[in-house]
């Protein structure tokens, strides 16, 4: 098992900024997700991490090896690519060996039974026994994945690498195959590196999430605290649904008051610890649907007042959107909720569920003290690349 260390990694192609400022820790044995959308950073860190790119600045580590310069064939990774990547002329075990064959341990080539012992146990492994001499079209589009899993595990890596794999299976597939992929890294007890867009699949499948937007790490963390205790405002909206209220602070004590531009107040609490906030800073105010009310829940929840601009049934819950102001915000009532279009709303929200979080996005927590954003240079306004 090994743990790995990315120090302050920077990238850039010509003027074009990639990653900027990565330091984390990934923890062995750890299912950990990159999580972002397309032309984030998060292919370009898979890379870093396995070697296919060399960073600008910083270190990448395996426990205290420094891989920086290392190249991908010596860093024992195996990765499987968002296209599988499979030899279509090749059968199942030939796709499987390919990477064994060439191989070396200590200048030593695998014996033909070592192969077949490492080919078999992978088969295994992915639930494909007894399908070695198929050939690539011969499979299914969730066994093909599973062909590039069992090749990528085959070399017994200490590091997981995968690029999106889900990808272009259907539903129903992907839900399978993200069991699959579950299983077998708890199994293996094999840390993990899993690079998606797709925030449902990320919570479900993670230890810990990274969300990235433009280059940036915008908080490393366990799925829980990411969508409960989101500390930026990309975050917040990239993992579930919220409503963002703008306005200013006017008092900070167990509670932080914030004034509303068409003079409704609410409270909430920060989600970012000794964040520097102070009295006339404007913010925005985050509120999960589902943290709002048609009855107070306590004596001094906050009280918002809106227009319903639309209601939509779906089944279980009715999502009903309604106007404050200018703002546009959402809540998820109970389905027998009697709204409708062009009725005045009271929601009632706790205090403690309103996420007051500042501007300026990942830059912001250079004033959380101690925080690695403190030591990372000023923010680049070069377009990012995935």
């Amino acid at each position: 098992m090994v743990e790995i260390r990315l120090e302050s990694l920077r990238k850039t192609f010509g003027a074009v900024l990639a990653t900027d400022a990565v330091t984390m820790t990934l923890k062995e044995a750890e299912l950990s997700t990159l999580l972002g959308p397309s032309g984030c950073g998060k292919t370009t860190l898979l890379r870093l991490i396995a070697g296919f790119y060399a960073p600008d600045s910083g270190r990448v580590l395996f426990d205290d090896r420094d891989m920086t310069n290392v190249p991908p064939h010596k860093r024992n990774t195996g990765m499987c690519f968002q296209n599988y990547a499979l030899w279509p002329h090749m059968s199942v075990y030939n796709n499987i060996s390919y990477g064994l064959k060439l191989k070396r341990v200590k200048g030593m080539k695998f014996t033909k039974g070592a192969i077949d012992k490492r080919v078999n146990k992978a088969l295994d492994l992915v639930r494909l026994e007894g399908l070695g001499e198929r050939h690539i079209h011969q499979l299914s589009g969730g066994q093909q994945q599973r062909v590039a899993l069992a090749r990528a595990l085959s070399i017994e890596p200490d590091v997981l690498l995968l690029d999106e794999p889900l990808s272009n299976l259907d539903a129903k597939l992907r839900i399978e195959m993200r069991e699959e992929i579950i299983r077998i890294q708890r199994e293996l007890n094999i840390t993990t590196v899993y690079v998606t867009h797709d925030q449902h699949e990320a919570l479900s499948i993670s230890d810990r999430v990274a969300v990235m937007d433009k280059g940036y790490i915008q908080q490393f963390d366990t799925p829980r605290s990411i969508y409960s205790q989101p500390q930026t405002i990309f975050v917040a909206d990239f993992i579930g649904q919220c409503t963002f209220v703008d306005g200013v602070i006017s008092s900070i004590g167990d509670f932080i008051d914030v004034h509303l531009p068409d003079g409704q107040k609410i409270s909430g609490v920060t989600t970012i610890d000794d964040y520097p906030y102070e009295v006339g800073e404007a913010v925005k105010c985050a509120i999960r649907p589902e943290d709002l009310f048609l009855i107070r829940k306590g004596s001094d929840d906050n009280e918002i007042s809106g227009i319903v601009a639309r209601t939509i049934y779906v089944g279980s819950e009715l999502e009903v959107y309604f106007d404050v102001g200018n703002i546009h915000a959402q809540a998820l009532l109970d389905p027998d909720a009697p709204l409708k279009e062009g009725d005045p709303i009271n929601l009632y929200a706790p205090k403690s569920e309103v996420m007051v979080l500042p501007l300026g996005g990942v830059h912001a927590l250079r004033k959380v003290p101690g925080h690695y954003m403190q030591d990372a240079e000023a923010p680049s306004t070069t377009e990012v690349s995935a």
